[in-house]
Formats: C-alpha cells, sequence, structure tokens
C-alpha cells in the first residue's frame, strides 16, 4: 500500500536532506535530529514522503530512494496485542528516524553513507576500533546488538548492529552495519 503524505508539489520543489556529517551523541542526537522531537514536526520538516506497510515489497524501493519513505509496521504478537512503529527512512538506510505510540522520536538508526561519527567510528568501520577508542564491547544477544562499556558501565543511548551479530568470540572481524542513538522511555 502506498499513500503520500506532505504538500502537493513539495516532492518536485525539493527533498529536504538532513546533516550527513553531523556528530553522533548517544541517547541525544544524530543527522541534525533530537531524540524526543515529536512526529508532527519532524514531518513538517522532513516534507514529502510515500508512505508504505512493512509488508509491501520495498527492497527495491529503498534501493533507489533519493529521498525520504515512511513506514507503518505492527510489532508484536499475531492476534495482538501490538504496537504502530513509523520510520522515516532517508535514502536506503542511511538515516531511519523511528517512532511509537508517544509519536516522540526515539531511535534514529544511522547507516552506510552517513559522515559523521561516534568516537571516530562510523558505519562500515571495524567494530573493534571501539576498543582501541577505549572502550569495551559488550553484545548484547537478546538484540543481537553491541553496547559499549566504560569504567564497568554500559554507556545508554547507543548500540552497534554488525554484520555478523554474533559475539566477538564467534566472529572476531565485525563490520558495524549501523550506529542506533535512543531512549527506549520514550518508546
Amino acid at each position: 500500500m502506498k499513500l503520500a503524505s506532505g504538500s502537493s508539489g513539495s516532492k518536485a520543489m525539493s527533498i529536504y536532506k538532513p546533516d550527513l556529517i553531523a556528530e553522533l551523541i548517544p541517547a541525544k542526537s544524530a543527522a541534525g535530529f533530537e531524540i524526543g522531537e515529536d512526529f508532527d514536526s519532524i514531518l513538517k520538516r522532513v516534507g514529502f514522503v510515500e508512505w508504505y506497510n512493512k509488508d509491501s515489497k520495498l527492497d527495491e524501493k529503498l534501493s533507489s530512494n533519493a529521498g525520504w519513505i515512511g513506514v507503518k509496521s505492527r510489532c508484536g504478537l499475531p492476534g495482538g496485542p501490538y504496537k504502530l512503529v513509523q520510520s522515516l527512512i532517508y535514502m536506503n538506510y542511511v538515516i531511519c528516524l523511528e517512532f511509537e505510540e508517544s509519536l516522540r522520536l526515539y531511535r534514529i538508526d544511522i547507516g552506510k553513507g552517513y559522515g559523521g561519527s561516534l568516537f571516530g567510528v562510523r558505519p562500515g568501520d571495524e567494530l573493534r576500533n571501539l576498543e582501541r577508542a577505549g572502550f569495551g564491547i559488550l553484545f548484547n544477544d537478546m538484540d543481537d546488538d553491541f553496547l559499549l562499556v566504560k569504567d564497568e558501565s554500559v554507556l545508554e543511548g547507543v548500540s552497534f548492529l554488525t554484520d555478523y551479530r554474533a559475539s566477538l568470540e564467534d566472529a572476531p572481524d565485525q563490520t558495524i552495519q549501523y550506529i542506533s542513538i535512543y531512549d527506549w522511555s520514550l518508546r
């Protein structure tokens, strides 16, 4: 299913281009977006968005996408209960903004093609570069992502998805695919 939002003619006029070199700040911001911003203000800034359901065939559309695409999906158990998740995706997952029931931006995923970094690391870099930056790396087997540890505490508001989604013991050479900046309390 495909729907459109934004003012008519806005797609032809211009596509909002986010800050692709902004530094990533855990639990705070990325790409010029702030965690906690409301859905309507971001949608107004982004402008024209083509909306699709998660079960639509999106891969081909995303691979050639030069602007923003919206995706609506249901998360939960078959037969309910479920939550509606709305995502705004820029290009081919260079940036993904995620909203749940609160309609507040709770997660920003940054993918390959993004120029900003966190502690000198960006998508496409080796995960072990974070060790050289002075962090411990903890595999979170609940979500198949990696968390950072500093002074025996997990750094809140950031995680890393890799090409293997397995512990470093099982796959020692992993490449960062996405960096997630988030605040789970805003879901």
